[in-house]
């Protein structure tokens, strides 16, 4: 996944490499030691108490909560921030979306679905996968400033 500097993240480009992290998971490989979290819901800013209207950054709060990692370049309010904070927000909607998925997983387990369950075993792996590569290659290749430059 090459980036040129200066550049953020795009959804396309994230799912491509979430896609080639999941065709990489064997189902020995996550089904060996990977151990599932407690449910502990991440606490949502739904009830503020607010009117009707709906901001961007509410907006994006949504999606977000929703875990909808792969779905903000649209939102106006993602836009505006800066590349780091871009990254920060794409990585708290990947972790909404383990914790969706996790959530899920005693069902297909009581119900008998093996191959369901490795398939999200999959995806969760996957997801991280992802959210660690985001950030090495952020922070390896755009997250570093040049201090020199700047006390010019």
């Amino acid at each position: 996944m090459q980036q040129k500097a200066g550049t953020v993240f795009s959804d396309k480009t994230l799912k491509l490499f979430y896609e080639q992290n999941e065709t990489k998971q064997k189902d020995e490989e996550v089904l060996s030691g990977e151990v599932v979290q407690d449910y502990n819901p991440i606490p949502t800013r739904e009830n503020t108490g607010r009117g009707s209207s709906f901001s961007g950054e509410e907006e994006l709060r949504k999606r977000i909560e929703s875990g909808e990692w792969d779905n903000l370049d649209d939102c106006p309010a993602f836009q505006k921030r800066t590349p780091e904070g871009q990254i920060m927000a794409r990585a708290e909607a990947i972790d909404f979306r383990i914790r969706q998925l996790e959530t899920r997983l005693p069902l297909l387990l009581n119900r008998s679905l093996t191959s369901a369950y490795v398939q999200v075993l999959k995806r969760i792996r996957a997801l991280r996968m992802t959210k660690t590569g985001m950030f090495a290659l952020f922070y390896e290749n755009f997250g570093q400033k040049d201090l020199d430059s700047e006390r010019k």
